[in-house]
């Protein structure tokens, strides 16, 4: 009779045991996603990005995360532009705005991926994407573009 309540026991512990298992196996999974890519950080030297999106095609995932990546980065490039310059000169000259958007464009054709990770997950691909652009090259094409206008 002993033998028998012990070994129910040990059942019920082991029961126990796996599911605590499975359950820190799942959790663990879903904290270790949060942190693909997700420690890059814009500092005084560079903007960076952060962004990612499920799809059932894992290039469309890919894609969709380096979109919103970029139309991220591009808000803070934008800010930075207009706090380098002053807004009110942008309307008052259409050819000194218009240099500003081309260097702008250009200044985000130059994006580095530092980071990139696709995952599945339930038959769905996550795609995972860090970029960053540098100040300095921002800094440059802006001044190349602005010495255009005053030549």
């Amino acid at each position: 009779m002993i033998d028998k309540k012990h070994m129910q026991k040990q059942i019920r512990m082991k029961k126990t045991l796996i599911s605590l298992l499975v359950i820190i196996s799942l959790s663990s999974c879903s904290l270790m996603e949060k942190h693909i890519c997700s420690n890059y950080e814009s500092d005084n030297n560079s903007f960076r990005s952060y962004a990612n999106a499920l799809s059932a095609d894992a290039q469309f995932a890919q894609d969709k995360a380096l979109m919103i990546a970029k139309q991220n980065i591009a808000e803070a490039v934008d800010i930075y532009i207009l706090d380098k310059f002053n807004h009110q000169t942008f309307l008052a000259d259409p050819e000194f705005e218009n240099k500003i958007n081309t260097a702008r464009k250009t200044v985000l054709k130059d994006i580095s991926i530092v980071c990139s990770r696709t995952i599945t997950k339930k038959d769905m691909f996550k795609a995972f994407v860090a970029i960053e652009i540098s100040k300095e090259n921002i800094d440059s094409e802006l001044k190349i573009r602005l010495n255009e206008i005053t030549q």
